[in-house]
């Protein structure tokens, strides 16, 4: 992997092993967003909320919140949640996304959503697919719940990567446009020769800065940087918050 916010649940869960980091570049502008002490002042400002982070969050944030999720049980986590109060970070497009299938669920809920976003996702827009489908009769657009909901309401299908892969498994329509970052796409091409990928995908400059020279250094000579150190009291707390995600989910 090649940003922090990924390489942390892993030394969350495996304590005792070492996790080397080879990326160059570990930021990302959504787990950027917010930070321990936004975190310190959120819980002061909103006593009574459930505060529920997406994955894309450093084990700083996730140490001050109580629910982990991700883009494949998010609606079911935030609906089985006993509180009527949550607060979703850091990203706003999918607590928008959130709020709406709520509505749709008849699950009343408030719901306050983080200001943040991913840069790859925040770029999609209706006009572009309006484009692909005018180009490409019958492609079938599917979408991540990190776009606008605009996009969403535009999108054959919304789900996370492991859904979209199975979406495209299945399906037989004749082409498709991926509105994820181009990882998933490549990875499609691959694993479905005889399928037609179309449009372009948006490649994410941090998960994508990890070059075969990182790696090889990180295998043979990794810098203190590159390897993954947590605090014990932010790795108990982070700890925690990923166990409710799998207790929600049981």
């Amino acid at each position: 992997a090649a940003v922090r916010f990924m390489a942390e649940p892993a030394k969350l869960l495996n304590p005792n092993k070492q996790v080397i980091m080879p990326g160059t570049n570990p930021g990302c502008s959504l787990a950027d967003s917010i930070t321990k002490e936004d975190m310190i002042q959120l819980r002061k400002d909103y006593p009574n909320y459930t505060f529920v982070c997406y994955i894309n969050t450093t084990a700083d944030v996730k140490a001050y919140s109580d629910v982990c999720v991700t883009s494949s049980n998010v609606y079911d986590i935030v609906e089985a949640i006993p509180n009527d109060h949550i607060y979703f970070l850091p990203d706003q497009l999918m607590g928008q996304n959130v709020i709406k299938e709520m509505a749709v669920r008849g699950v009343q809920k408030t719901i306050k959503c983080w200001e943040g976003r991913c840069y790859v996702h925040d770029d999609y827009d209706p006009d572009m697919i309006a484009y692909i489908k005018s180009e490409y009769p019958g492609v079938r657009v599917l979408s991540h719940p990190e776009c606008h909901q605009s996009v969403i309401e535009k999108s054959d299908f919304v789900g996370s990567t492991s859904q979209m892969c199975k979406d495209v498994a299945t399906s037989e329509a004749p082409s498709f446009l991926m509105l994820t970052e181009c990882g998933l796409t490549s990875r499609l091409q691959l694993e479905f020769p005889s399928k037609q990928f179309v449009g372009s995908c948006t490649m994410c400059r941090y998960m994508k800065s990890n070059q075969l020279d990182d790696i090889l250094r990180a295998l043979t000579d990794p810098i203190p940087e590159s390897i993954i150190e947590i605090d014990t009291s932010v790795q108990t707390q982070a700890l925690s918050c990923i166990q409710a995600m799998f207790d929600y989910t049981k």
